[in-house]
């Protein structure tokens, strides 16, 4: 498939840790990654490089440095599905000085090579055992494309130009001293180029405590790859660390992701957003404001009609180890949220009896329904829409749940989203630097979704 100068998705089964996928015109991203190729290219001439001195018969040379790189990638190809960028014919030169000797003739000066490279293959390999990418650089050229411009005696420059031709064969100077530091260079480049890429600055509303999440996307990993082999669509991926939460390993996730995105239309950018990413961002929010910062449920909180009160006989439904209390006796609770992401919720709850000291504590499990809502074109907000109460276990020794099936239905009833909306910002969530519009976004088990016109198309 030749380029005609355009990224994006397909079926996916990921086992690495990537925690943010776009899908995008296959054509588009092969674009992007040939603009850094012949970037790469056009400035690769390291000074440190160590050519070695080319002798044939009465001729040496010597002094060989390699000063410039010229590219010219049109109709060039990458196959994301192989890994392979090929490079043919005549795509890139490279430009050498060096100085000459014959000795029979007792000639000597400095010259100039132009070495057209027949072909140039990048092959690349994602090792997701390793967790790297692996370069694979191979260039041909045979002794026409060799041309040394300004000597003039024919009969010399001939023999110049077989020497020079046997020797890089003979030295393995084009695979070995030149691709060897290509394929490290490279490398090296992908990964400067990724430690460029700006925070995405992820700012929650009130109910998540006003905190600054930085997201970091500047780790180098895996090429795009083009996982449904159509050719319409690429992928790419991006590590998604919040640097804070180092505690969490990111490398061993062993997450099995299946993003179901159609390629009903290949000039949608689409961004997919782990869900291991959503749970790092709660761990965040946890550590540096409810682990120690309450919500309060009480009588007050909640305006709805309700089966149950306030009061302690309430509570004696539900547990046992309340039996000492007086029945009238007020309590309310404060509720820490220890853990979550777009599947689920775990809160600590601490029921406060007025007026004791004969306080106690739940832990409970909550399955969510989100709802993703795009507001003002590029901005998004998500919301939480309903709850399914999957588990409830007693903290305090002294307590036991004597009622568990009613307990998990009242713990339901007790959220009330039309007064108290438990949503991630209070104004939306900007992808002002990714979209030109979001036409669509939706949760599901695996992560988030996004689908729209990417910024730069």
């Amino acid at each position: 498939m030749k380029i005609n100068f355009y990224i994006f998705f397909a079926l996916l089964s990921l086992y690495f840790s990537q925690n943010i996928v776009t899908s995008w015109n296959y054509d588009k991203v092969a674009m992007y990654d040939l603009q850094k190729i012949i970037t790469f290219l056009n400035n690769f001439a390291p000074e440190s490089m160590d050519l070695p001195v080319i002798k044939k018969d009465t001729i040496e040379i010597k002094d060989m440095k390699l000063i410039q790189v010229q590219t010219n990638l049109y109709d060039s190809l990458i196959n994301y599905n192989t890994g392979l960028l090929l490079l043919t014919p005549n795509k890139v030169t490279l430009n050498f000085n060096f100085s000459y000797t014959e000795s029979s003739k007792g000639l000597s000066g400095n010259a100039e090579l132009a070495l057209n490279i027949l072909s140039f293959k990048l092959k690349i390999n994602n090792n997701k055992t390793a967790g790297n990418v692996e370069f694979e650089i191979k260039m041909t050229s045979p002794i026409e494309n060799y041309s040394v411009p300004g000597i003039k005696d024919k009969d010399f420059l001939k023999k110049l130009i077989e020497a020079l031709y046997e020797g890089f064969n003979k030295e393995s100077i084009l695979n070995k001293k030149i691709g060897d530091l290509m394929q490290k260079e490279i490398s090296k480049y992908y990964v400067d180029f990724y430690k460029k890429y700006q925070d995405f600055t992820l700012q929650t509303g009130t109910f998540f405590g006003n905190t600054k999440v930085q997201i970091k996307n500047d780790k180098f990993k895996y090429f795009c790859e083009d996982s449904s082999g159509e050719y319409k669509t690429a992928s790419c991926y991006y590590s998604g660390e919040i640097p804070e939460t180092s505690f969490i390993n990111y490398e061993n996730t062993d997450k099995t992701l299946i993003p179901k995105f159609s390629n009903a239309d290949e000039d949608l950018y689409k961004i997919f957003v782990n869900n291991d990413l959503v749970g790092h961002s709660i761990d965040y929010i946890v550590a540096n404001y409810f682990k120690t910062t309450a919500k309060i449920y009480n009588e007050k909180t909640n305006v709805k009609q309700l089966s149950y009160d306030f009061t302690v006989a309430s509570l004696q439904k539900y547990f046992k180890g309340l039996e000492k209390l007086k029945a009238t006796d007020k309590w309310d609770c404060e509720v820490y949220i220890e853990k979550g992401n777009v599947n689920e919720a775990v809160y600590r709850v601490k029921f406060n009896i007025k007026n004791t000291n004969d306080n106690f504590e739940i832990r409970i499990t909550s399955g969510l329904t989100l709802d993703v809502t795009i507001l003002k074109t590029v901005r998004f907000n998500i919301c939480l829409k309903g709850t399914s109460t999957t588990k409830v276990e007693a903290i305090t020794e002294t307590i036991q749940i004597s009622d568990e099936a009613g307990l998990k239905k009242v713990i339901e009833e007790s959220f009330d989203f039309k007064k108290n909306p438990i949503c991630l910002s209070n104004t939306g969530i900007s992808l002002k630097n990714y979209y030109t519009e979001i036409s669509k976004a939706y949760a599901k088990k695996e992560g988030i979704y996004f689908e729209g016109e990417q910024l730069y198309q």
